[in-house]
């Protein structure tokens, strides 16, 4: 599967501006022949929330988008539903249809005051390949990106928003992630606009390593052809699974920190498409 990752640089609140140039670069791109092209956390509406709860046709952008470049389409958006505000992530395909939808889990800072946060993980199949959706801050828990691989995941990606200054924590987590579940991760993040952001839009292959990258925070784009064959080769090479001790990890699923139960980080639903 070949994947574009669009290291999109958005301007806060300004939704038509930013639907406008990502539809020029969605059909610029799509021209490569990608099989999915992917752009970043809230990348129409961006952090300005007054501006996003007036944004709540974000989704049928995309899929008519999807469908005039005749590809199919990964992104972050803002969705209402009910009074509730979620930070998702999609997936459309080459004809429009919305493939699933993943609802961010660990919120940050400010998303806190805004959006709900979500319950459930998603894997979407697509063209013979099992495609986890997790964004931004999630990508630091691994008690969430384990689960979709246990699932049968090839991939995870994680559109997302990481602020100038954490570079290497961005590229650390995302490998880890990878090595760990012995899969691809797409580390999708902004370019700079309005908001310095660090940039560094990534794809991590299933040893861990670096694939490919975009070295600095500008505008830029990066594409992939992943291979099932290399996720077999690492994990002949690397035989975790066979080292799995479940029956001991269960002791800790619920556990206390600064006295405060966590649980499961409040994980209440597991489902595939």
């Amino acid at each position: 599967m070949k994947i574009g990752l669009v290291q999109l640089s958005v301007t806060e609140g300004e939704i038509e501006k930013n639907r406008a140039h990502i539809r020029e670069l969605a059909l610029a791109y799509a021209k490569r022949e990608v099989d999915l092209l992917c752009f970043p956390e809230l990348c129409v509406s961006g952090y300005d929330f007054s501006r996003a709860a007036d944004s709540q046709d974000e989704n049928l952008f995309f899929s008519a988008l999807a469908e005039e470049c005749n590809t199919a389409i990964l992104a972050g958006t803002c969705v209402k539903e009910g009074h509730a505000y979620y930070d998702v992530a999609c997936i459309w395909d080459e004809a429009g249809k919305l493939l699933g939808e993943y609802k961010k889990i660990h919120l940050w800072d400010k998303e806190c005051e805004f959006f709900t946060r979500g319950e459930e993980l998603i894997l979407v199949p697509y063209r013979g390949w099992k495609i986890g959706m997790l964004i931004c801050a999630d990508m630091r828990f691994f008690e969430i990106s384990t689960p979709l691989a246990n699932m049968g995941a090839d991939i995870i990606v994680y559109p997302s928003a990481w602020i100038d200054g954490y570079k290497e924590l961005f590229h650390l987590c995302a490998r880890m992630r990878a090595a760990e579940n012995q899969i691809y991760t797409a580390a999708l993040n902004r370019a700079s606009g309005d908001v310095r952001y660090c940039g560094g839009t990534a794809v991590m292959g299933p040893a861990g390593d670096v694939l490919c990258a975009l070295e600095d925070d500008a505008e830029g784009y990066v594409e992939m052809l992943l291979s099932k064959q290399e996720i077999r080769a690492a994990r002949d090479r690397l035989e975790w699974d066979s080292l799995k001790l479940p029956q001991i990890y269960k002791k800790y699923e619920t556990y206390k920190y600064a006295d405060k139960d966590l649980g499961n980080y409040g994980l209440t639903t597991v489902k595939s498409l």
